[in-house]
């Protein structure tokens, strides 16, 4: 076949490569709900998640008591949603990181939704005029993905049908919830995104705005006192020179705390682009031999202490500090 009565191969295996991706996207959602949500975290927060339970059993346990006990695992968002509500507000990091987890997978439903029956339409449609069994073949995975495509967003569907704007738009001050309660992957996406992470939402509370500048250095102390990759990853950025992002503008420009802070991230990172020696040398220069001193003493010491000497690559990719272990 020629023309128009036949498929570029290239273009069905890019079809069913897609469709193979969004299924794997719905699959381990569920699957990591299916396990526990709460249990996706635990050995990435360790001492952290401790804390933070601690400090919803301590906050305000009244409050936490009238919010009634955590609706179990798979009930339906909207109804889950006031108990979870009441027992983040009571300061709950488990409510507050399951509400930032599913109403961010319900943001982001319809747009998974046209995705799947887009590429559903077009592998069917290649289906009927295929003739090469290369094209059989890749369509014949790209249609099994398709499916198991079709039964995951149906759970989907069901976990998010009925969740309105006004649950969604709780999204941004849920993540800041779970970031102050100490949730690593929280913490590392509010500090990359702040409010941000929800822009929509900003029109109607640009009051989010001033809480990110008040929280934003008490978080960043608290990923480097946790050993945090991904706080230092995006500190490293935010003290980059003509750095203009909302961390940037709330840490402010200390040519001590740069060098303090590229050093901690050399020292578990092997040379690559944005820290490399000839960046420390940079910042070196504009500091006194005894800043120098106490800044190279203070990078040592908290990549031993608090580090424990691991490498960067040690908590994984950080390219995208919102992105989360179940995506």
């Amino acid at each position: 076949m020629t023309g128009a009565e036949s498929v570029p191969l290239k273009r069905v295996r890019t079809a069913a490569a897609i469709a193979l991706a969004l299924a794997a996207l719905v699959a381990v959602y569920l699957m990591g709900r299916h396990q526990g949500r709460t249990a996706a975290h635990e050995d990435a927060q360790g001492p952290v998640a401790a804390e933070g339970q601690a400090a919803a059993a301590t906050l305000a346990p009244a409050a936490l008591a009238a919010a009634g006990a955590a609706p179990p695992a798979g009930t339906p968002l909207r109804r889950a949603f006031p108990t979870l509500q009441a027992r983040a507000d009571a300061g709950d990091l488990a409510a507050a990181t399951r509400l930032y987890r599913d109403l961010n997978q319900c943001r982001g439903f319809a747009r998974r939704e046209r995705d799947v029956r887009r590429y559903s339409d077009e592998l069917l449609a290649a289906r009927a005029n295929a003739t090469d069994p290369r094209q059989r073949e890749t369509l014949r995975a790209g249609l099994e993905a398709a499916e198991a495509n079709e039964r995951t967003l149906d759970a989907l569907r069901a976990q998010c049908q009925g969740v309105d704007d006004a649950m969604l738009g709780s999204l941004a001050a849920n993540l800041q919830k779970a970031a102050l309660l100490g949730e690593p992957y929280a913490r590392a996406c509010y500090l990359a995104r702040g409010p941000g992470f929800d822009a929509a939402a900003l029109l109607d509370h640009p009051e989010r705005i001033s809480a990110y500048r008040g929280t934003a250095r008490a978080l960043v102390e608290r990923g480097i006192a946790d050993g945090d990759w991904r706080v230092l990853e995006q500190l490293r950025g935010a003290l980059e020179p003509g750095a203009d992002t909302l961390l940037a503008a709330a840490v402010g420009k200390d040519a001590a705390q740069r060098y303090r802070y590229l050093k901690l991230f050399r020292l578990g990172a092997p040379p690559q682009p944005g820290v490399t020696d000839e960046d420390l040398a940079m910042a070196a220069a504009k500091l006194s031999p005894t800043q120098l001193a106490d800044a190279e003493a203070w990078a040592t010491r908290t990549f031993n202490q608090n580090f424990h000497g691991r490498a960067i690559d040690a908590d994984g990719p950080l390219w995208d500090p919102c992105v989360f272990p179940y995506e």
